[in-house]
């Protein structure tokens, strides 16, 4: 045996002013209440009273808070300035097609090497021309300075 499912009424201008007990001013429908209101206004100014007011432009560093912690790094440790490069721009291709979005690149103080470290400038080089090219967001020095990390936090697009 089916039930009766039980619904609310349809209401109809009649219907709707007994129900909430209003007095209506002229017997206009709600449809034509809503051309009267509308008709002076096109699309483009209703949607944009919708929307509300714009919003100002996140700034970088409210953009960064919403990156996660790093999700994959590459150790250059051993390699030399051109290897270093060239394993700096694959590893932020590959991991951009994977679509993360924040990574850790290990160049090292240059502790262990026999002169100045070059691995730090190298790949503060390469990010700063992928960075032109849009390729990453932008990237900072673990520690804040370059001579104090040895290692850079890489944010992507």
């Amino acid at each position: 045996m089916a039930r009766k499912k039980k619904t609310i009424p349809k209401l109809g201008n009649e219907n709707f002013y007994k129900t909430f007990g209003v007095t209506p001013k002229n017997r206009v429908g709600f449809v034509e209440e809503l051309e009267n209101n509308l008709a002076h206004q096109d699309m483009s100014s209703i949607l944009k009273e919708k929307a509300g007011p714009d919003k100002a432009p996140l700034s970088d560093r409210e953009k960064l808070k919403s990156y996660p912690h790093p999700q994959d790094e590459l150790d250059l440790h051993g390699k030399t300035g051109p290897e270093a490069e060239r394993k700096t721009a694959t590893f932020i291709r590959e991991t951009a097609s994977l679509h993360l979005r924040t990574i850790r690149i290990i160049t090292g103080k240059g502790l262990h090497s026999d002169g100045p470290a070059i691995l730090p400038d190298v790949v503060e080089t390469k990010l700063k021309e992928l960075q032109a090219e849009n390729r990453i967001f932008t990237f900072v020095w673990e520690k804040g300075e370059k001579h104090k990390s040895g290692s850079v936090i890489v944010y992507l697009p």
